[in-house]
């Protein structure tokens, strides 16, 4: 009986040393990953703010092993921004991250607090910092994965310091619903394969209404990216005759005064030419800045630029 109790207590012991060792490994690991991270510090983690010209925003701060697929899109305050990235080998493994200003000095980014195992991305957020929007996987009751991973638009409530539970919008297009973007004007853009708008809030009773062909085309348009008071709109599309190869570019389409859009352009050379593809328009909280990504290669590695809006302003003519 004393051999056996011996044996159990050396076998406990054994198990609490396994289980210190991973401790200090992981504890180790941690304290390399944060000593590793550059310190990044002030508004837009450090960068000089560009002109008309685009130019690139280094943002290669990815966790280990996952790839961004996301412009950054900050708060209004400037103190945080959130993103997406991928792990390419796992599927359906894209989650927001978010990296936050203490002191002056910016954090290694974390998974958000609302995102995890729930195939969620393109982040964007309303202009008041009150809530962020993104599409995710998840089912209605936020209970696993939609079969196939099909993604709806969802949003999360600032409640003081934290986001309340995510919640998903009521309504429902053919295809999959993902990227957003809302106006000062109450206006909710979404792509859908196309790009569509609907008022939010949202009731049961709000449909969605696809935009009109001098946006959409026969081709795909994706990201929208809307000014506060929508004078203009930016997005993807993969029409013939884009820069893109083999993807598509970012267009361009400004509102009449009777409310009408004008027909999409090109953004052109500046923006699309020598690279894959050219995608995932943001724009700062104050409206001054265009952040967008280029796909520089194959799987997914791409590169954020940035650029003043008045580039897209001049273009209205």
């Amino acid at each position: 009986m004393t051999n056996v109790r011996r044996n159990r207590d050396n076998i406990a012991m054994k198990g609490l040393q396994c289980i210190l060792a991973m401790t200090v490994a992981l504890t180790g690991m941690s304290a390399a990953q944060g000593d590793d991270f550059p310190e990044l510090t002030g508004p837009y983690l450090g960068q000089k703010p560009p002109g008309k010209t685009p130019v690139p925003f280094p943002f290669d701060y990815m966790p280990a092993g996952y790839k961004l697929h996301s412009a950054p899109v900050f708060t209004p305050d400037g103190g945080e921004v959130y993103f997406s990235a991928m792990d390419f080998s796992v599927r359906f493994s894209e989650k927001i991250f978010v990296m936050k200003m203490t002191d002056s000095i910016w954090t290694p980014p974390q998974v958000a607090s609302f995102s995890g195992d729930h195939f969620d991305g393109s982040p964007s957020m309303s202009r008041d910092g009150k809530y962020l929007f993104f599409s995710s996987g998840r089912k209605q009751d936020g209970d696993g994965l939609n079969e196939g991973g099909e993604r709806n638009i969802w949003y999360v409530e600032r409640m003081g310091e934290n986001w309340d539970v995510p919640r998903p919008l009521s309504f429902r297009t053919p295809e999959w619903e993902n990227g957003t973007d809302m106006s000062e004007l109450g206006n909710l853009f979404f792509d859908s394969r196309d790009i569509y708008k609907t008022s939010f809030p949202s009731d049961q009773n709000n449909d969605a209404e696809k935009l009109s062909s001098a946006i959409n085309s026969s081709s795909t348009e994706l990201h929208p990216c809307v000014a506060s008071d929508e004078r203009f709109i930016v997005f993807y599309s993969s029409r013939p005759g884009h820069y893109g190869d083999p993807g598509g570019d970012l267009y361009i389409s400004f509102k009449k005064p009777d409310g009408t859009w004008k027909e999409a352009q090109n953004l052109g050379e500046q923006f699309n030419k020598g690279h894959l593809s050219t995608s995932f328009p943001r724009l700062s909280p104050d409206g001054k800045y265009l952040f967008f990504l280029k796909l520089v290669s194959v799987p997914w590695q791409c590169a954020v630029y940035w650029v003043s809006v008045d580039a897209l302003d001049d273009l209205n003519r």
